[in-house]
């Protein structure tokens, strides 16, 4: 076990060799949550009003030309109800032409959400952008509850036969088992999006919180920085104190926010049917084929190889010279830089790479007002994905985009995506893990020193995907089995789950867990980062010999649908274990630590 003053050595070794702080920014209580605190989510895609559904990749449309318009769904809602009395009817065609006339107008709505979601994005301060990102969300859902309604009649009515012949059988069970969404439901959902919103409204002030400790403010850059430094020596008690004392005054200003989600998340599930919001989460939000008990046994196997790894390597490795990597990299130059990379790796992914890049479709940007996140996500009318990507200056920058880029590959290999179910979020995120861990085998031809830094912090990143996605689905799932926990209990409980995965001795009680924005916005989907990073970690392994056959099995895992596969049924088919066979963890992890070790020294 290691105590926060070891944390503070190894930040002074570190930073007596560097530049100064940049690429540092993580405290020194806790390792940098690289992409988990970054906000990488698969947002549930859309985009803006024109042209139906295309059915290829709209080449001559770029990000920057789509538009938007504030939805206005009284043609939708009429639309619904002539639906609803064809259903009734004989006129088969006629339904049919009907539904797929407001499935475009769904599509369109659908988009426009998403495109607000990215100018709210971009700036997190403009109240335009909340509102309509709040308007557009709810809006969907509410069209999308009226028109399951309605197709639930048009399967149950006497064209039932042809409707099911003319959507498929699993969406019209799907309709056939829909229960129209309460009046109550639909406030909930409503009330959520606008607590998640004001959530990133109030961290985006974050950095610039204060605590007084001895007539003096601190704030986070200070204690993160020289005088915290100094300080420990110090007064090894007040630099506690004041690191602490920070994230209360945060976790005081969005706790509030957190409970009143549980209570919502919680009555939610009891409304659908569930005892526990985890079981929902699992099953409907994430389409996973195991469960929340199956992810507590890959949980209990993590915890030994994370205190290992916090006892031995991550000071060794994750803390090496980090000012010695460079050039550092503005936009352009990191956009240049994957480019190097992903047409070293293969000519497809290369000419992804120019889709990318001649359309406009990485909106990149230094933080300012800008949400500090990455997300990838599609934008269906135009069958499109977009990355959204705020950078710190660092070479976790091209990591993080790296990783990006692998959703977006995988997006346009991807058929149309159905706007109706989100698909195995643990098969989508493996694409993106692994096109990062793929990447740092060409880390020499794009940095002119430090590549093996910056290697070696990619790759404990994703021994930390492993363990954080245990420690937070851990977490999550303790707090909606127990809703009425507040704030305090919980900030204790991640206290008591972190020191159990041996990331620091047990504090009492930790407010980090705030800074995640994954507990407020998208709860339970963490464990996705560890079973994907599991399947990464071999795609990378493979790499180490024969690095174009891992990219042939990058594409057997990308090239299943997780709209109609599953995560436990499509990594034996490309023969990847997984976390459910006994050692299987264990020895997975492996190979990953002896490198780390090997580039430690």
């Amino acid at each position: 076990m290691h105590t926060i003053l070891s944390l503070i050595l190894a930040f002074l070794v570190a930073f007596s060799a560097a530049d100064g702080l940049d690429g540092l920014r993580d405290t020194l209580a806790l390792r940098r949550d690289r992409l988990a605190a970054a906000g990488d989510v698969l947002r549930p895609q859309a985009a803006a009003p024109v042209v139906a559904p295309a059915a290829e990749p709209a080449v001559d449309v770029d990000w920057e030309d789509i538009s938007y318009v504030h939805y206005d769904p009284a043609a939708f809602d009429a639309g619904v109800e002539e639906l609803a009395v064809l259903a009734e009817g004989e006129d088969s065609q006629a339904l049919i032409n009907q539904y797929e006339e407001l499935y475009d107008q769904f599509i369109c709505a659908y988009t426009l959400a998403e495109v607000a979601y990215v100018r709210f994005s971009d700036d997190v301060t403009d109240q335009y952008w909340s509102d309509e990102s709040v308007y557009s969300e709810t809006l969907v859902a509410d069209m999308q509850d009226e028109l399951f309604t309605a197709c639930r009649q048009a399967v149950q009515g006497p064209c039932g036969d042809g409707f099911r012949a003319h959507v498929g059988e699993s969406l019209a069970d799907m309709f056939q088992n829909y229960v129209p969404m309460t009046d109550r439901a639909s406030e909930l959902m409503r009330r959520e999006a606008e607590l998640v919103d004001e959530y990133y409204e109030r961290m985006n002030g974050a950095a610039d919180v204060t605590y007084d400790y001895e007539g003096e403010a601190w704030t986070t850059d200070m204690i993160n920085g020289f005088q915290g430094a100094d300080l420990a020596y110090r007064d090894y008690d007040g630099y506690l104190e004041v690191f602490y004392g920070l994230q209360k005054v945060v976790c005081d200003q969005v706790g509030p926010l957190f409970e009143e989600l549980v209570d919502i998340r919680a009555e939610r599930a009891a409304i659908a049917g569930y005892e526990d919001y985890a079981d929902m989460a699992y099953e409907q939000l994430y389409m996973r084929d195991y469960t929340p008990e199956d992810a507590q046994i890959l949980c209990d196997a993590v915890k030994p190889i994370a205190r290992a790894y916090y006892d031995s390597r991550y000071y060794a490795d994750a803390w090496g010279d980090t000012g010695d990597v460079t050039p550092q990299m503005d936009e352009g130059a990191l956009l240049d830089a994957l480019g190097t990379c992903v047409a070293a790796l293969d000519p497809e992914l290369e000419a992804d790479w120019q889709y990318m890049t001649e359309h406009g479709l990485a909106d990149i940007g230094f933080s300012g007002d800008r949400l500090e996140a990455s997300y990838t996500t599609n934008l269906m009318q135009y069958n499109m994905p977009v990355i959204f990507s705020t950078l710190w200056g660092d070479f976790f920058d091209l990591s993080t985009l790296t990783h990006e880029f692998g959703h977006f590959a995988d997006m346009l290999r991807e058929a149309q995506p159905s706007p109706f179910v989100s698909g195995s979020i643990d098969l989508q995120e493996i694409p993106s893990t692994a096109m990062e861990a793929l990447c740092t085998f060409l880390y020499g031809d794009v940095y002119d020193t430090g590549a093996d830094t910056a290697r070696s912090s990619v790759l404990c990143g994703l021994v930390e995907s492993v363990i954080d996605g245990c420690i937070f689905d851990e977490l999550q799932r303790r707090i909606y089995a127990d809703p009425d926990m507040t704030v305090e209990d919980i900030s204790a409980l991640y206290a008591e789950i972190s020191a159990d995965y041996g990331v620091y001795e047990p504090t009492g009680t930790d407010y980090y867990w705030v800074y995640v924005s994954h507990n407020f916005d998208v709860p339970l989907y963490y464990i996705s980062y560890a079973v994907s990073a599991l399947a990464a970690i071999q795609i990378w392994d493979v790499g180490q010999t024969d690095l174009p056959a891992a990219v042939d099995l990058w594409k057997a895992v990308t090239a299943a649908d997780p709209y109609s596969e599953q995560y436990m049924a499509v990594l034996p088919e490309c023969g990847l274990r997984l976390f459910t066979e006994e050692g299987a963890v264990e020895e997975i992890c492996a190979p990953l630590l002896e490198e780390l070790d090997r580039l430690a020294g």
